[in-house]
Formats: C-alpha cells, structure tokens, sequence
C-alpha cells in the first residue's frame, strides 16, 4: 500500500472521528436542552417554585468600578451575554465550514444552502399570511430556524436507521440556517440605531483584522477585545448577540507553524531529551536540557494548533452543557393559565415549522436536482431528504430567541409555547416518520 495511500486513509478517519465527536455532543447537548424546557415549564408553573422562579431571572447584577455601573437582570445576562458566547460558536463553525468544510466548494455546499433558503422562505410566507395585518407579524422570522442540538438528539435516537451523510446534510443545512437567522436578527429586530457606539464597534472590528493579518494568533487578545466589541454593539441598539458572529470571522484559522514544522520542533526536542538522558544510572529527576526539550514541545504544540479550532473546541462543550440548557431554562418557563388560544400567531409559528421547513427544504431540493444545478447528495433518498425536513422543524433555541426579541410580556409567552409545542409535534412527527420510513438495512446503501 502506497504512502499517499496510507495518508489518505488517515485524514478520512479523522474527519469521521470529527464528525461522529460532534455529532455526539450536539446530540447530547439537544436532549440536555429538552430536560431543561421541562423543568422551566414545571417550574414557572409550579405553585411552590413559579414565584421563586421568576424572582431569580429578575435579579440583578453586573459590575460596578467607581461611578460607572452596568447592572442588568439574569434574564439579560443569559439572552445577551450567554448568547453571544453561543453565537461566537457558530460562528467559528460558519468560518470553519467556509474554509475547509461543507460550504467550502460550489459543490459541496450548494444542495444544503438551497434547501435552507427553502426552509426559511416557505414559513416564513406561511406565517405572514396567517399573521399578516396585526401586530403578531412582527415575529415572521419565528419559524426560520432549525436547533441543530435539538435535531440531531433525535436523529442519534434513531441509531442505525439514520446515516452519517444525512446528519452532515443536516448540520449543513443547519449553519446555513443560522447565517439566515443572524442577518435576519440584525436587520429586522435591532434598535434604534446609535452610529457613534455603531463607529467604536467598527473601529474594534478594524483592530481585531489587523490583528489576524498580523498574526496574532494569542486569543486572549482577541476574546479581551471581544468584550468592547459586546459593548459597543450592545450600546449601538445593535442586538449584542452579533458581535459574537463579528469577533468569530477576525480569529486566524492558520497556526502559527505548519504540521511540518511541527514534526521538526518535535524531532529536534525528542533527540536533546533523549542524548541528555542518562544511560548508565536510572534518573529520578530530569535535567535542565530535557526540560528544554519538554517547553519546546509544549510550545510546539500550542503553536501547531489552529486558534480557530482551538477556540471552537473549547466552546463547544461550554455551548451544548451550560448555555443552550440554561437559555432553555430561562426562556421555556411560560405559565400555561387559562387555558391555550390557537390563534393566528400559533398557526403561522406551528404550521411554518412543522409544514414549511420539510415543504420549502424538499421543494428547493428537488427543483435545483430536476433543473440540473445540484444533484442531492448521493446514496441519501428523496424519502430521507423530506425527512430531515422534518426534523428542521425541530425550531426551539433560535425560534425562542427571535421570539423574545420580536414580543415583550404576553406575546412572547404565547410565541415560546407555540414553539415549544410545534417543536415537540415535529420531534414525534420526524421520529415516527423515520422508524416507519428508515430500516436500519438502509444504512448498508446510505453510508458515507
């Protein structure tokens, strides 16, 4: 067997063991997110704790230095602060994917792109014609967004009957979705515009792309700098979530010495550790060389490191674990009281994901596959692909967060549990679909 052979064979299981990590984390991180929806609605709705719950989302803190004061209720904290760390991840991804990734070629990234653009546009037509001339068609964006730890929890339910490429098509579709709900957010559901703190966030945004062109790679430096850039946003009326996607784009992808030059550093630390080991005696402590020797692997490998990715790792574990669960725990408490109104606001949020995102997803698909501009992705079937329409109906974290910034007070609650229920139909809906549609045979015709 060839070298190239060899190394070719490599890369493909990394890329796998990659894909099968993150697949298992963002899963993991979905049904964390469920357990704690349940546990806010129990709460919020709980004669014992509703009461204690709310009080502790209206408690306020922050940081005071002499006469400047920034103090702000939990419930900001977790929707601004918390969330533009979550949105600093996608972020990362979004670059990640652009560069190296999924979307890095016309090829690759075109059939996902277009089904997204499908899943976005038909709800949110369904919602405004179900909307269209009150006041609840402020939130058109609602049904637009896919939660990829939620969806991907319940594909990795299914085990076997779903393949590795359906689930890469889904994280696909996903991020792209993500790059829609981000411009939509900055568009449509920011405030009042203030240009000086609007020019202070550029200026930083400048500083941070000088940084990256001159290769800084320290990413403490950017994450300090990251925090003026929140703030500047944040002041601006510009929703602060932003500047997580803005901070993202300015951090290098390039470590700062190639895999080669790590192998060299390695080589070189490895032969001064071991000439300066002693051969006669056994050592008890190393010596001043082979401590050299071990600094300058350590360095080695701090430098070999994409910061990028780096970054990204770090983050994702704090992301799927911590700050998805505890938005879902801030956000997913509404008090059910008197009963549900199906009203228009319900039918455009519910019938927008559970019906547009599989119809607009399918239709983009199969239109750009019939045209000739993008064949869907082999091995996976057209019942596959209506299927994970399906579960991008699974809207929750991105459609909770639309729904807060475009309603205040009764709309917004009445918003978040028509979300919470059209996203618990699409869950039992695309689970059923699967189990009834997808044989764990199938896997043997749809692997990678």
């Amino acid at each position: 067997m060839s070298v190239l052979g060899i190394g070719t064979k490599r890369s493909t299981k990394k890329i796998g063991n990659f894909i099968t990590h993150f697949v298992k984390q963002e899963s993991f991180g979905g049904i964390l997110l469920f357990v704690a929806a349940i546990f806010a609605m129990l709460a919020a709705n709980s004669p014992f704790l509703s009461e204690m719950y709310f009080a502790l989302w209206h408690m306020e803190f922050g940081i005071t230095i002499g006469n400047l004061s920034f103090m702000r209720n939990a419930h900001f904290w977790v929707n601004d602060a918390l969330m533009a760390l979550f949105f600093l991840m996608i972020g990362l991804e979004v670059k990640r994917e652009i560069l190296v990734g999924e979307l890095s070629s016309f090829q690759k990234a075109i059939s996902p792109i277009f089904a997204s653009v499908g899943g976005m546009l038909f709800p949110i037509v369904i919602f405004l014609y179900f909307t269209w001339g009150d006041e609840s068609m402020d939130g058109f964006a609602i049904p637009m967004g896919t939660d990829t730890a939620f969806a991907l929890g319940v594909l990795m339910l299914l085990g076997s009957r779903i393949p590795i490429k359906l689930k890469v098509f889904l994280v696909t579709l996903a991020i792209a979705d993500d790059i829609g709900a981000i411009l939509v957010i900055a568009v449509f559901y920011s405030r009042d515009i203030s240009f000086d703190y609007l020019a202070l966030a550029l200026s930083v945004t400048a500083v941070l792309l000088l940084f990256n062109r001159f290769g800084i790679r320290t990413l403490t430096v950017y994450l300090i700098s990251g925090l003026l850039l929140w703030y500047f946003f944040y002041k601006s009326g510009i929703h602060a979530t932003i500047s997580g996607i803005v901070l993202a784009f300015t951090i290098p992808i390039h470590s700062k010495i190639s895999s080669s030059g790590f192998l060299e550093h390695l080589r070189l630390a490895t032969n001064v550790f071991y000439s300066n080991a002693p051969k006669d005696s056994p050592q008890v402590l190393l010596n001043a060389k082979q401590n050299n020797a071990l600094e300058m692997i350590a360095q080695a490998y701090d430098e070999v490191q994409s910061p990028l990715v780096k970054l990204e790792r770090n983050l994702h574990p704090l992301s799927a674990y911590f700050i998805m669960p505890v938005f879902a725990f801030a956000n997913a408490g509404v008090v059910a009281k008197g009963g549900f109104e199906f009203n228009n606001l319900f039918w455009g949020i519910a019938l927008g994901l559970f019906v547009g995102k599989p119809l607009g997803i399918f239709a983009f698909t199969f239109i750009l596959d019939f045209l000739g501009i993008s064949r869907k992705p082999s091995n996976l079937t057209w019942t596959q692909i209506l299927g994970v329409g399906l579960v991008a109906g699974i809207g929750f974290t991105m459609s909770i967060l639309i729904s807060n910034l475009a309603f205040a007070d009764e709309l917004a609650a009445h918003a978040t549990l028509s979300v919470l229920l059209a996203s618990l139909v699409a869950t039992v809906v695309s689970m059923g679909f699967f189990f009834i549609f997808s044989k764990k045979d199938d896997l043997a015709t749809a692997a990678v």
